[in-house]
Protein backbone atom coordinates (compact mmCIF):
# COMPACT_ATOMS: atom_id res chain seq x y z
CA UNK A 1 0.00 0.00 0.00
CA UNK A 2 1.25 3.47 -0.80
CA UNK A 3 1.76 5.90 2.10
CA UNK A 4 0.02 9.27 2.17
CA UNK A 5 2.47 12.13 1.56
CA UNK A 6 0.33 14.61 3.52
CA UNK A 7 -1.84 13.75 6.46
CA UNK A 8 -3.82 17.01 6.19
CA UNK A 9 -4.09 17.98 2.55
CA UNK A 10 -5.24 21.56 1.83
CA UNK A 11 -8.72 21.86 0.36
CA UNK A 12 -8.16 24.66 -2.16
CA UNK A 13 -11.81 25.23 -2.89
CA UNK A 14 -12.65 25.42 0.78
CA UNK A 15 -9.84 27.93 1.35
CA UNK A 16 -11.27 30.16 -1.40
CA UNK A 17 -14.68 30.05 0.22
CA UNK A 18 -13.20 31.08 3.60
CA UNK A 19 -11.32 33.97 2.02
CA UNK A 20 -14.57 35.24 0.46
CA UNK A 21 -16.49 34.97 3.71
CA UNK A 22 -16.90 38.02 6.09
CA UNK A 23 -14.51 36.46 8.61
CA UNK A 24 -11.89 35.95 5.91
CA UNK A 25 -12.14 39.54 4.73
CA UNK A 26 -11.77 40.85 8.30
CA UNK A 27 -8.69 38.70 8.83
CA UNK A 28 -7.13 40.03 5.64
CA UNK A 29 -7.79 43.61 6.70
CA UNK A 30 -6.23 42.98 10.13
CA UNK A 31 -3.15 41.49 8.47
CA UNK A 32 -2.73 44.56 6.26
CA UNK A 33 -3.11 46.90 9.25
CA UNK A 34 -0.48 44.98 11.23
CA UNK A 35 1.94 45.08 8.31
CA UNK A 36 1.46 48.83 7.84
CA UNK A 37 1.96 49.44 11.56
CA UNK A 38 5.23 47.48 11.55
CA UNK A 39 6.47 49.28 8.46
CA UNK A 40 5.55 52.66 9.98
CA UNK A 41 7.35 51.85 13.22
CA UNK A 42 10.48 50.75 11.39
CA UNK A 43 10.40 53.87 9.22
CA UNK A 44 10.15 56.01 12.38
CA UNK A 45 13.00 54.22 14.11
CA UNK A 46 15.41 54.30 11.22
CA UNK A 47 14.56 57.69 9.75
CA UNK A 48 17.62 59.95 9.95
CA UNK A 49 16.14 63.19 8.66
CA UNK A 50 13.54 65.31 10.37
CA UNK A 51 10.14 66.81 9.66
CA UNK A 52 7.98 69.19 11.74
CA UNK A 53 6.11 66.17 13.09
CA UNK A 54 9.31 64.95 14.78
CA UNK A 55 9.32 67.79 17.32
CA UNK A 56 7.52 68.34 20.57
CA UNK A 57 6.55 71.95 21.14
CA UNK A 58 4.39 74.48 22.93
CA UNK A 59 2.62 77.23 21.06
CA UNK A 60 0.93 80.57 21.52
CA UNK A 61 -0.71 82.68 18.86
CA UNK A 62 2.62 84.39 18.17
CA UNK A 63 5.43 81.98 19.14
CA UNK A 64 6.43 78.33 19.05
CA UNK A 65 8.96 76.87 21.50
CA UNK A 66 10.57 73.55 20.60
CA UNK A 67 10.58 71.44 23.77
CA UNK A 68 11.74 68.02 22.64
CA UNK A 69 12.33 65.40 19.98
CA UNK A 70 10.04 62.45 19.38
CA UNK A 71 12.46 60.42 17.30
CA UNK A 72 15.70 60.09 19.30
CA UNK A 73 17.44 58.41 16.34
CA UNK A 74 17.52 61.52 14.17
CA UNK A 75 21.03 62.59 13.18
CA UNK A 76 20.34 65.83 11.30
CA UNK A 77 18.05 68.51 12.66
CA UNK A 78 16.82 71.22 10.33
CA UNK A 79 14.59 73.12 12.73
CA UNK A 80 11.46 74.42 10.94
CA UNK A 81 10.97 78.20 10.86
CA UNK A 82 7.28 77.79 11.63
CA UNK A 83 4.76 75.20 12.76
CA UNK A 84 1.09 75.62 11.81
CA UNK A 85 1.97 79.05 10.39
CA UNK A 86 3.33 80.25 13.78
CA UNK A 87 7.07 81.17 13.90
CA UNK A 88 9.51 79.04 15.89
CA UNK A 89 11.33 81.55 18.11
CA UNK A 90 12.90 79.48 20.89
CA UNK A 91 14.61 76.18 21.59
CA UNK A 92 13.41 75.40 25.10
CA UNK A 93 15.42 74.34 28.12
CA UNK A 94 16.63 70.71 27.92
CA UNK A 95 14.89 70.32 24.54
CA UNK A 96 17.52 68.06 22.98
CA UNK A 97 19.51 67.15 26.08
CA UNK A 98 21.38 63.84 25.69
CA UNK A 99 20.17 63.28 22.11
CA UNK A 100 23.37 61.39 21.37
CA UNK A 101 22.49 60.56 17.75
CA UNK A 102 22.28 64.20 16.64
CA UNK A 103 25.37 65.21 14.63
CA UNK A 104 24.26 68.45 12.93
CA UNK A 105 21.80 71.23 13.68
CA UNK A 106 20.57 74.13 11.55
CA UNK A 107 18.54 76.84 13.20
CA UNK A 108 16.18 79.04 11.16
CA UNK A 109 16.42 82.83 11.32
CA UNK A 110 13.21 82.90 13.33
CA UNK A 111 14.95 81.46 16.43
CA UNK A 112 15.98 84.17 18.91
CA UNK A 113 16.81 82.12 22.01
CA UNK A 114 18.40 78.81 22.95
CA UNK A 115 17.39 77.75 26.45
CA UNK A 116 19.58 76.34 29.21
CA UNK A 117 20.93 72.83 28.58
CA UNK A 118 19.10 72.74 25.24
CA UNK A 119 21.82 70.60 23.61
CA UNK A 120 23.66 69.46 26.73
CA UNK A 121 25.22 66.04 26.30
CA UNK A 122 24.71 65.80 22.53
CA UNK A 123 27.93 63.84 22.28
CA UNK A 124 27.80 63.32 18.49
CA UNK A 125 27.06 66.96 17.61
CA UNK A 126 29.78 68.26 15.27
CA UNK A 127 28.17 71.19 13.45
CA UNK A 128 25.75 73.88 14.55
CA UNK A 129 24.49 76.64 12.28
CA UNK A 130 23.13 79.55 14.30
CA UNK A 131 20.39 81.91 13.16
CA UNK A 132 21.18 85.55 12.40
CA UNK A 133 18.41 86.62 14.78
CA UNK A 134 19.76 84.72 17.78
CA UNK A 135 20.26 86.94 20.85
CA UNK A 136 20.56 84.55 23.81
CA UNK A 137 22.35 81.26 24.48
CA UNK A 138 21.38 79.90 27.88
CA UNK A 139 23.47 78.37 30.63
CA UNK A 140 25.12 75.03 29.74
CA UNK A 141 23.34 75.06 26.38
CA UNK A 142 26.13 73.06 24.69
CA UNK A 143 27.87 71.65 27.74
CA UNK A 144 29.38 68.18 27.27
CA UNK A 145 29.09 68.26 23.46
CA UNK A 146 32.27 66.25 23.14
CA UNK A 147 32.38 66.17 19.30
CA UNK A 148 31.68 69.86 18.64
CA UNK A 149 34.63 71.26 16.67
CA UNK A 150 33.85 74.88 15.80
CA UNK A 151 31.48 77.64 16.81
CA UNK A 152 30.75 80.94 15.06
CA UNK A 153 28.37 83.17 16.96
CA UNK A 154 26.53 85.83 14.94
CA UNK A 155 26.84 89.45 16.06
CA UNK A 156 23.19 89.36 17.10
CA UNK A 157 24.14 87.33 20.22
CA UNK A 158 24.29 89.57 23.30
CA UNK A 159 24.08 86.95 26.06
CA UNK A 160 26.23 83.82 26.42
CA UNK A 161 25.30 81.93 29.56
CA UNK A 162 27.57 80.33 32.14
CA UNK A 163 28.91 76.88 31.19
CA UNK A 164 27.62 77.42 27.63
CA UNK A 165 30.42 75.36 26.04
CA UNK A 166 31.85 73.78 29.17
CA UNK A 167 33.69 70.51 28.61
CA UNK A 168 33.71 70.52 24.81
CA UNK A 169 37.15 68.92 24.36
CA UNK A 170 37.07 68.86 20.52
CA UNK A 171 36.23 72.58 20.21
CA UNK A 172 39.23 74.12 18.44
CA UNK A 173 37.82 77.24 16.77
CA UNK A 174 35.57 79.90 18.28
CA UNK A 175 34.35 83.17 16.78
CA UNK A 176 32.62 85.31 19.38
CA UNK A 177 29.82 87.78 18.73
CA UNK A 178 30.85 91.42 18.44
CA UNK A 179 27.90 92.32 20.66
CA UNK A 180 28.89 90.33 23.75
CA UNK A 181 29.65 92.32 26.89
CA UNK A 182 30.55 89.39 29.15
CA UNK A 183 32.11 85.96 28.88
CA UNK A 184 30.36 84.28 31.79
CA UNK A 185 31.82 81.85 34.30
CA UNK A 186 33.00 78.46 33.02
CA UNK A 187 31.89 79.32 29.47
CA UNK A 188 34.83 77.49 27.84
CA UNK A 189 36.06 75.45 30.80
CA UNK A 190 37.92 72.29 29.72
CA UNK A 191 37.87 73.13 26.01
CA UNK A 192 41.20 71.38 25.71
CA UNK A 193 41.57 71.75 21.91
CA UNK A 194 41.06 75.52 21.86
CA UNK A 195 44.36 77.01 20.68
CA UNK A 196 43.54 80.73 20.51
CA UNK A 197 40.72 83.14 21.18
CA UNK A 198 40.07 86.70 20.02
CA UNK A 199 37.92 88.53 22.52
CA UNK A 200 35.86 91.27 20.81
CA UNK A 201 36.20 94.85 22.03
CA UNK A 202 32.58 94.83 23.16
CA UNK A 203 33.50 92.59 26.12
CA UNK A 204 34.05 94.27 29.49
CA UNK A 205 34.10 91.24 31.82
CA UNK A 206 35.75 87.82 31.71
CA UNK A 207 33.99 85.65 34.28
CA UNK A 208 35.38 83.23 36.81
CA UNK A 209 37.01 80.12 35.33
CA UNK A 210 35.85 81.21 31.87
CA UNK A 211 38.86 79.48 30.27
CA UNK A 212 39.84 77.18 33.13
CA UNK A 213 41.80 74.09 32.03
CA UNK A 214 42.05 75.16 28.39
CA UNK A 215 45.33 73.33 28.23
CA UNK A 216 46.02 74.01 24.53
CA UNK A 217 45.34 77.76 24.66
CA UNK A 218 48.53 79.40 23.41
CA UNK A 219 47.39 82.98 22.86
CA UNK A 220 44.57 85.23 23.93
CA UNK A 221 43.87 88.75 22.74
CA UNK A 222 42.39 90.76 25.63
CA UNK A 223 41.19 94.18 24.39
CA UNK A 224 41.29 97.40 26.41
CA UNK A 225 37.51 97.24 26.73
CA UNK A 226 37.99 94.52 29.37
CA UNK A 227 38.05 96.01 32.85
CA UNK A 228 37.40 92.84 34.87
CA UNK A 229 39.28 89.54 34.83
CA UNK A 230 37.86 87.18 37.44
CA UNK A 231 39.04 84.40 39.73
CA UNK A 232 40.61 81.48 37.85
CA UNK A 233 39.72 83.02 34.46
CA UNK A 234 42.78 81.45 32.79
CA UNK A 235 43.90 78.98 35.45
CA UNK A 236 45.76 75.90 34.18
CA UNK A 237 46.13 77.21 30.64
CA UNK A 238 49.37 75.30 30.51
CA UNK A 239 50.26 76.22 26.89
CA UNK A 240 49.78 79.98 27.30
CA UNK A 241 53.13 81.51 26.35
CA UNK A 242 52.33 85.17 25.84
CA UNK A 243 50.14 87.39 27.96
CA UNK A 244 49.44 91.02 27.11
CA UNK A 245 47.31 92.52 29.86
CA UNK A 246 45.29 95.61 28.89
CA UNK A 247 45.82 98.97 30.57
CA UNK A 248 42.18 98.90 31.67
CA UNK A 249 42.16 96.35 34.49
CA UNK A 250 42.74 97.39 38.10
CA UNK A 251 42.96 94.02 39.82
CA UNK A 252 44.47 90.61 39.06
CA UNK A 253 42.30 88.29 41.16
CA UNK A 254 43.01 85.04 42.93
CA UNK A 255 44.32 82.24 40.70
CA UNK A 256 43.59 84.25 37.55
CA UNK A 257 46.69 82.83 35.81
CA UNK A 258 47.67 80.10 38.26
CA UNK A 259 49.19 77.00 36.69
CA UNK A 260 50.09 78.71 33.40
CA UNK A 261 53.32 76.76 33.23
CA UNK A 262 54.45 78.06 29.81
CA UNK A 263 54.50 81.71 30.84
CA UNK A 264 58.03 83.08 31.12
CA UNK A 265 57.49 86.85 31.31
CA UNK A 266 54.60 89.11 32.35
CA UNK A 267 54.34 92.89 32.46
CA UNK A 268 51.71 94.24 34.82
CA UNK A 269 50.05 97.40 33.38
CA UNK A 270 50.13 100.67 35.32
CA UNK A 271 46.36 100.58 35.76
CA UNK A 272 46.65 97.66 38.21
CA UNK A 273 46.61 98.44 41.92
CA UNK A 274 46.26 94.96 43.41
CA UNK A 275 47.52 91.41 42.79
CA UNK A 276 45.59 88.81 44.80
CA UNK A 277 46.59 85.50 46.36
CA UNK A 278 47.76 82.76 44.00
CA UNK A 279 47.28 85.06 40.96
CA UNK A 280 50.36 83.55 39.29
CA UNK A 281 50.91 80.53 41.55
CA UNK A 282 52.42 77.40 39.99
CA UNK A 283 53.69 79.32 36.95
CA UNK A 284 56.80 77.19 37.20
CA UNK A 285 58.63 78.72 34.20
CA UNK A 286 57.85 82.35 35.01
CA UNK A 287 61.25 84.00 35.39
CA UNK A 288 60.36 87.69 35.14
CA UNK A 289 57.46 89.88 36.19
CA UNK A 290 57.45 93.66 35.98
CA UNK A 291 55.31 95.30 38.68
CA UNK A 292 54.70 99.07 38.51
CA UNK A 293 54.51 101.48 41.44
CA UNK A 294 50.72 101.68 40.98
CA UNK A 295 50.42 98.23 42.59
CA UNK A 296 50.00 98.87 46.30
CA UNK A 297 48.87 95.39 47.38
CA UNK A 298 50.50 92.05 46.56
CA UNK A 299 48.69 89.40 48.56
CA UNK A 300 49.98 86.26 50.17
CA UNK A 301 51.30 83.58 47.81
CA UNK A 302 50.54 85.62 44.70
CA UNK A 303 53.63 84.00 43.12
CA UNK A 304 53.65 80.73 45.07
CA UNK A 305 55.68 77.91 43.48
CA UNK A 306 57.45 80.11 40.94
CA UNK A 307 60.97 78.85 41.70
CA UNK A 308 62.96 80.89 39.14
CA UNK A 309 61.09 84.19 39.45
CA UNK A 310 62.72 87.58 39.53
CA UNK A 311 60.49 90.54 40.41
CA UNK A 312 61.28 93.83 38.69
CA UNK A 313 59.94 96.97 40.31
CA UNK A 314 60.55 100.14 42.26
CA UNK A 315 62.52 100.03 45.50
CA UNK A 316 60.41 100.35 48.68
CA UNK A 317 57.26 99.53 46.70
CA UNK A 318 54.71 96.81 47.46
CA UNK A 319 56.49 94.62 44.90
CA UNK A 320 59.83 95.16 46.65
CA UNK A 321 58.38 94.33 50.08
CA UNK A 322 56.72 91.18 48.75
CA UNK A 323 60.01 90.00 47.21
CA UNK A 324 61.94 90.55 50.43
CA UNK A 325 59.30 88.87 52.62
CA UNK A 326 59.13 85.82 50.34
CA UNK A 327 62.86 85.63 49.55
CA UNK A 328 62.36 86.24 45.84
CA UNK A 329 65.08 87.91 43.77
CA UNK A 330 64.30 91.60 43.21
CA UNK A 331 65.74 94.00 40.65
CA UNK A 332 64.97 97.67 40.16
CA UNK A 333 63.37 98.78 36.95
Amino acid sequence: MSQEKTKNPIDVEKAKEVAKSPKGKIGAVISVVVILAVVGTLAFLFNKTDSPDDYEYTSTTTDVTITGLKNKNLESLNIPDEINSVPVTKIGANAFESCTAVSSVKLPNSVKEIGSKAFNGCSSLKDISFSNSLTTIGAAAFENCSSLKSVSLPDSVTKLGAYAFDNCPALSKVTLSGSLTEIDQYTFNKCTSLGSIDIPDSVTTIGGAAFLDCSNLKSVDIPTSVSVISTSSFENCTSLKKLDLPNSITNIPSSAFAGCTSLTKVEIPKSVTRIDSFAFARCTNLNRIDIPLSVTIVNRKAFDECPDLTIYGVKESAAHRYAVENKITFKEL
